[in-house]
């Protein structure tokens, strides 16, 4: 049975019915009943009293709105309630609200991984702490991921940073100097968390990769150059045919060297060359005027910044892609498009090289990158996704309709860009990238570099 009504002279915890507590105006603009909430009271019940205190009609909730209202959305019979004295004023009540609700301290992120982290020792599997505390299991395996790594427990009581952080730097913890790195994008700038996480693990898998091919070059009995300078390439020697020379040409040859770069897709590539092709007789195709040690010293060095530059800047690209391309698909998922989106799409569509982009990839892909944004998988052959985005546009709204047609723009764009673009961005390319600036997503350096000095922040 709901207790209604108490002595006022005393503070006494009594069960009631939280269906008649009176409720009134709360400092929480927004009560957010999140469904792990509303889950967890359900299972476990109201932990901590509401306070109340007697009215004329009732029971008037002075301190704990959300909870009483989450149990109301969990279907609970009672709840504890502290029937609390003191007077009816609004100002002391709201008063008395904000400083419960302020001072109150949530769980530090080493604080959870501590808890997430105790209960597996007790045997609980990820899963099974999931459910019991209604947490997502995404966020379970996290803090367990952050719990087992001194590193990440350590930056994480050091450093107000997120669960989510902790958890990628757990990911480098064999790697101080990415740690560093991690840790400080995290405190001072985590906007661009994504990118240097996303860098670090395309570097190390690049690494891994590498450190296998060289380990199997040398195995074969080559020697691996650090640059492309330090070797002639066999294409610059004489083959027996007058071209360039082959590898089973190259066989016997004691000043066998390669060096191991990165093609214009990112793919390791293998260059094989001579570290001394004159001294073992080889004949050069091409015919020049000797250069001074110094100046092919000098001419060496020019070309490996060169190469360091494009490398770099290659990876940069390829590792903003992968982390815009997230974004890009979270940003498809909107209800409606963002305020200027219909100027965008005026202007993409009045655009020449703009409408032959969507063109080519319309026809040439079938609009496939807008597909994967949009969650559009039942096509068969390019030639279906008209009809599969008519499908799609005929269950929504209007608005939602409008953010379809920009997503299938902004992919035909996002298509179009590789490691070329860098190298002389188009005006389409400035626009888009200020673009997606203005609706929230934060470029990155090399990204940065496609909008004119002019039009940068």
């Amino acid at each position: 049975m709901s207790i209604q009504t108490a002595p006022a002279t005393s503070a006494a915890i009594v069960h009631v019915d939280p269906n008649a507590l009176i409720l009134e105006a709360n400092v929480r603009s927004d009560v957010e009943l999140d469904a792990e909430f509303v889950a967890s009271i359900r299972d476990y019940g109201v932990l901590v009293p509401v306070l109340v205190h007697q009215v004329e009609e009732g029971l008037r909730v002075r301190a704990g709105q959300r909870r009483t209202l989450g149990a109301i959305a969990a279907g609970r019979e009672t709840i504890p309630a502290l029937i609390v004295e003191g007077d009816d004023g609004e100002a002391r009540r709201l008063i008395e609200q904000w400083s419960e609700n302020h001072h109150r301290r949530a769980l530090s992120t080493g604080d959870e991984a501590d808890a997430f982290q105790q209960l597996a020792l007790l045997g609980l599997s990820a899963s099974q702490i999931a459910r019991r505390t209604h947490a997502k299991k995404e966020r379970v395996t996290a803090a367990l991921k952050v719990g087992s790594s001194k590193v990440a427990r350590a930056a994480a009581e050091q450093y107000a940073i997120t669960l989510d952080q902790a958890a990628v730097i757990a990911e480098f913890e064999d790697d101080a100097e990415v740690v560093e790195a991690l840790t400080i994008a995290a405190v001072d700038e985590p906007e661009t968390f994504a990118h240097v996480a996303q860098r670090a693990r395309d570097d190390r898998a690049q690494e891994v990769a590498r450190a296998a091919l060289v380990e199997d070059l040398t195995a074969k009995g080559l020697t691996v150059v650090d640059g492309r300078v330090d070797l002639t390439e066999l294409y610059d020697l004489a083959g027996g045919d007058g071209r360039g020379m082959s590898t089973e040409e190259h066989e016997t040859c004691p000043a066998r060297a390669a060096f191991v770069t990165t093609n214009w897709k990112g793919e390791l590539a293998v260059v094989y060359g001579c570290t001394s092709p004159d001294e073992n007789g080889h004949t050069r195709r091409w015919g020049s005027a000797p250069l001074t040690e110094e100046e092919e010293e000098a001419a060496k060095e020019e070309k490996r910044a060169e190469r360091r530059h494009v490398i770099e800047t290659n990876a940069a690209w390829r590792s903003a892609e992968t982390v815009r391309r997230e974004w890009l698909t979270a940003f498809a998922k909107r209800k409606s498009a963002p305020a200027n989106a219909t100027a965008f799409v005026v202007s993409a569509l009045t655009n020449a090289a703009t409408v032959g982009t969507l063109d080519d990839s319309t026809r040439e892909r079938g609009n496939a990158l807008a597909r994967s944004f949009l969650g559009i998988t039942e096509v068969e052959g390019r030639y279906a996704s008209g009809a599969a985005f008519k499908g799609v546009v005929e269950k929504v709204s209007g608005q939602r309709a409008q953010m379809i047609a920009l997503v299938v723009i902004l992919a035909a764009i996002e298509e179009s860009t590789s490691v070329q673009t860098w190298r002389s961005p188009s005006l389409c390319v400035a626009a888009y990238f200020t673009a997606l600036r203005s609706w929230g997503y934060h470029l990155s350096e090399v990204e940065a570099q496609m909008i004119p000095a002019d039009d940068g922040v």
